[in-house]
């Protein structure tokens, strides 16, 4: 009998399509044939089923292909995921996207209000996870398989799985057998600090036959590789907000410093503060830590009824920033893995889930409840100093000559941001099905969930003195600007009063712009899918259908310094402009409270034929969907009409206040088969998805404002394939490759920016240029891109190879050596058409759009097992690639996330 660690289970198993929901205990493999591909079994059926028989297009990572592969992260394997993507940020701060189903996405500070509902839903077992901007990063200890199904999943796993889904399966107690494992690590990255890992499993009956308990124990502890290296930040006369200031240049046209001035002839004022980041400087600044516990108890009341409780807990604690900059603040050229941070930044994602799920039966038809309360907070910093050369910066910062204000002065350009979310996510579903052998077999069932999210992110570059008092004489409402403690000040914004928040009353004195929400997404559904054979274990069709109906709301405070200058100090704080740049939410006069519903059906059917029991054929039609939501800055005007200057200016655009559910319908054709007494496995699908009214985000300062809205827009047309291909064709020797391929030009549509504002000269046609409220004016380049454009995060070609060796030596030792590879071709960071930047150039929006560069990496691992011990040497990017999969403005810079440097590491891992 050949060693356990000669069964190289395929990394990645093609497939078909359609979905689950609760997962039943199954176990991840299964035995083959003596020399064939060992056999995997999945539940994404809600069934017990080998992978080869699975009508649906999808992959799974077992838990001995993780441990082969030395993954623990998403991170890890996304590598091996052909047709799947993110937009990386850093842990926890991937946005996760399926068959090229994206539009681009946003910054993670503030997206808790702002960000659109990914479209790939994250399961932890029964519990879904997923948060805009912000995937659920779960640590790989001792999980059963990840199972990824792509396509249209909303049948069964209803809204959020709308591209697909991620299922993190965990092993569960096992009744009659004491067991564990334990595991360590540690490893050195090139350019950076080393890494370690422990992990302990620990499974123990408590009553045999009848009740067990499994805990793991993790801490993965990653040394760092970005450095933030010196550097200064001086204002240039060419910042976009220098104006603020009120310098003119001289009458001979140039500033202080010898330049030409910037838009309108303004200058940096003498005597502007400039800052350095020297007590921010170091090497490897970015290390993270994933610790957790996870406790499941398992009751067995008699064959036909058992109880699961389980308690997960994780947190992630990560420093620094995940990015690089090829320039730093001043324009300087930067050398690869180097940034310039003038604040320190850290990310602390913290979750805990309680889940329970009960099995068992009425008469022959088999019961499911399960339910699970998942908790998540996340408390992040991140540096923002590069903002204050943007559009509004210098507004905080600096002010000119006024009453009371004899000069031209600007403080510190300094700026942070701090994102507080919680999430607080209520699930229940109960089904009932049919025994699996039935020729006429269904399940049906229903689900209810609360899934409430509390933002509270404050963006503080208010580096203008607060005001101190009304001035001598001023009373409450009534300020005199100009006299002392009222003189060249910002007002502290305040929350509207009885507004739903989380910190009412007064801000800090830095905090320029602030909001606090709650968004709230009830959703009830009902489900049903029925299979009939048509010609038993031959000729199989499916249907079924789901039922939704979303409750949406969100309330609270958005508040924005604009119009606190010199405004004293008003009771609870100054409101600044409201209805323009402060929103309260609660209030039905200022839109609110922004309430709505949404309902529908979304169906799939199925037809599967056996050819032969080892070939497979099957068709699919799908639809998935996701939740709309609202705009916490819907209803107010922008985008002036400059043929209509001030007094009489004219806003061209009214935001929407909502944005409802995009839809996706799914045709593909796809077939599993099995040939050679199955050493030789090839799997894929052919693919046809529209994708219509796609939920789209903007960000345009000098049009929509400085916030974040949303909408929809496009449509798209995917067409691809998906395929791979497992060999075992010699003793020990297993070949494995997968591959996807998108056609690279979908968008079928060009919508434009309509003036929308009754009454206005342009009414009803397109925007082609408009004014900031201070009449700044410039051309408008439709943000919807032109048809023909591509969608993002898509690389039109990814694939991945691999190949391992087990083979036998006297005395019980098992060697094995591994080696792999996976590429990328480029793709684009947005869709649309969002602007492009000069290096080193400004920036004037967080919503540009990049081409991510293709990309290649390579792995190897070798080592050898021996009765229950496995040592395992490994190397990761082994070609050392600098290549960057994800490029942004959100911090108002150039940020380049690039691949993880070259890292070298040995593991043991020890079972008993």
């Amino acid at each position: 009998m050949r060693s356990k660690i000669s069964y190289a289970v395929a990394a990645i198993l093609g497939g078909t399509s359609i979905g689950a929901s609760a997962a039943e205990p199954a176990s991840g493999t299964g035995e083959a044939g003596a020399g064939g591909i060992e056999e995997v079994v999945v539940t994404a059926q809600r069934r017990t089923e080998n992978i080869q028989d699975v009508p649906i297009s999808m992959q799974a990572l077992t838990s001995q292909t993780l441990q082969q592969l030395n993954v623990s992260t998403f991170d890890d394997y996304v590598k091996f995921l052909p047709n799947v993507t993110s937009a990386n940020n850093g842990p926890g701060q991937n946005e996760v996207f399926m068959r090229g189903l994206s539009a681009g996405s946003q910054a993670s500070q503030g997206s808790g209000s702002t960000g659109v509902w990914p479209n790939v839903a994250i399961y932890l077992d029964n519990q879904s996870g997923q948060l805009p901007n912000r995937n659920l990063d779960i640590y790989a200890a001792d999980l059963n398989r990840i199972e990824v199904l792509e396509g249209p999943q909303g049948t069964l796993f209803g809204a959020g799985a709308q591209a697909g889904v991620i299922r993190y399966i965990t092993n569960e107690p096992k009744l009659d057998v004491v067991e564990g494992n334990f595991k360590a690590g540690y490893g050195v990255t090139a350019h950076g600090d080393p890494n370690s890992q422990l992990t302990g499993v620990l499974n123990l009956p408590l009553i045999a036959g009848t009740a067990a308990v499994r805990a793991v124990i993790y801490n993965d502890h990653r040394g760092g590789y970005i450095d933030n290296v010196p550097a200064t930040f001086t204002r240039k006369n060419t910042d976009f907000g220098i104006h603020y200031a009120g310098y003119a240049a001289s009458a001979g046209g140039t500033c202080p410093d010898g330049h030409p001035p910037g838009v309108g002839g303004f200058c940096v004022p003498p005597g502007s503060a400039a800052i350095n980041n020297n007590n921010t400087v170091a090497r490897a600044i970015n290390p993270v830590t994933y610790k957790g516990i996870r406790v499941e108890g398992k009751y067995k009341f008699n064959d036909d009824w058992d109880l699961l409780i389980t308690q997960s807990y994780q947190e992630m604690d990560s420093r620094g920033v995940f990015y690089q900059q090829p320039n730093a603040s001043d324009g300087a050229p930067l050398q690869p893995l180097q940034a310039t941070l003038f604040n320190s930044a850290y990310d602390k994602d913290k979750f805990e889930n309680t889940a329970w799920t009960v099995n068992g039966k009425f008469g022959p038809l088999k019961a499911v409840y399960t339910g699970g309360y998942l908790v998540r907070n996340v408390d992040q910093i991140g540096d923002y100093t590069n903002y204050s050369r943007g559009l509004y910066g210098d507004y905080y910062q600096c002010y000119g000559p006024g009453t009371g204000v004899p000069a031209s002065t600007c403080y510190s350009p300094s700026a942070i941001w701090h994102a507080v979310e919680r999430n607080q996510h209520q699930q229940h579903e109960f089904r009932l099905s049919t025994p699996d052998d039935w020729r006429a077999r269904g399940i049906a069932g229903v689900y209810w969930e609360d899934n409430k999210l509390f933002d509270q992110t404050a963006w503080m570059y208010k580096n203008i003195p607060p005001c101190t008092s009304n001035g001598p004489g001023g009373a409450p409402g009534s300020p005199v600007a100009g006299l002392p403690g009222n003189a060249g000040c910002l007002s502290n914004v305040g929350t509207f009063p009885n507004t739903t928040v989380q910190s009412p009353g007064v801000q800090g004195d830095n905090t320029s712009f602030y909001q606090d929400q709650v968004r709230d997404t009830k959703q009830t559904a009902f489900f049903a899918s029925f299979d009939y054979d048509l010609i038993p274990k031959v000729l199989t069709v499916t249907a079924g259908t789901r039922h939704f109906r979303f409750e949406n709301s969100m309330n609270g405070s958005v508040l924005s310094s604009f119009g606190c200058y010199q405004q004293g100090v008003p009771p609870g704080g100054c409101l600044g402009l409201v209805g323009s740049y402060s929103f309260n939410l609660d209030n039905p006069l200022s839109g609110g409270p922004l309430q709505d519903t949404e309902s529908g059906w979304k169906s799939r059917a199925n037809l599967t034929w056996h050819i032969v029991p080892d070939v497979m054929v099957y068709y699919t039609f799908s639809q998935g969907f996701r939740p709309g939501g609202f705009n916490q800055n819907g209803g107010s005007l922008k985008a002036l009409d400059p043929a209509f200057p001030a007094p009489n200016t004219q806003a061209q655009l009214i935001l929407p206040r909502s944005y409802h559910s995009d839809d996706l319908t799914n045709n593909e054709i796809g077939w599993k088969t099995e040939f050679l007494d199955h050493r030789l496995q090839w799997n894929g699908a052919i693919y046809r998805e529209t994708w219509s009214n796609v939920q789209v985000a903007f960000f345009d300062t000098g049009v929509t404002g400085n916030i974040f809205f949303d909408t929809n827009g496009q449509d798209f047309l995917i067409k691809g394939i998906e395929t791979s291909v497992v060999a075992h064709l010699l003793p020990g020797l297993m070949l494995q490759g997968a591959g996807s391929w998108n056609y690279s030009r979908f968008q079928t549509n060009s919508p434009v920016l309509i003036d929308n504002n009754p009454g206005t000269a342009n009414f009803g046609k397109q925007i082609t240029n408009a004014c900031t409220p201070l009449f700044i004016c410039a051309p408008v380049l439709n943000p919807y891109g032109a048809k023909g454009s591509p969608s993002a995060n898509t690389p039109p070609l990814q694939f991945s190879l691999r190949a391992r060796y087990d083979w036998k030596l006297g005395a019980g030792y098992a060697p094995f050596v591994q080696v792999g590879a996976s590429h990328s071709a480029h793709s684009f960071t947005q869709a649309g058409a969002n602007p492009t930047f000069a290096p080193g150039g400004a920036v004037t929006t967080s919503r540009g759009r990049f081409e991510n560069p293709a990309y290649s990496t390579y792995d190897a691992s070798f080592g050898v097992a021996k009765d229950n011990w496995i040592v395992t040497a490994y190397g990761e990017n082994l070609s050392n690639s600098n290549a960057s999969v994800f490029v942004s403005t959100d911090q108002f810079i150039v940020a380049e996330t690039p691949l993880r440097p070259r890292v070298l590491g040995l593991a043991f891992d020890y079972r008993f």
